[in-house]
């Protein structure tokens, strides 16, 4: 029986992957709450953010 091993697609770790998904999660969260408060208060601006 042959043993299949998970060959990793990339360099980055498991933990760093977990770690930039709740960092990319809280810039989304973040940017959606910006965009309601300008809502909010009637500023139409564009907002880009920087990766």
């Amino acid at each position: 029986m042959k043993k299949i091993y998970n060959i990793p697609t990339n360099n980055i770790s498991e933990g760093v992957e977990f770690f930039l998904r709740g960092a990319k999660k809280r810039r989304a969260m973040a940017i959606a709450s910006v965009r309601q408060i300008n809502t909010d208060i009637g500023v139409n601006l564009r907002l880009v953010s920087v990766k």
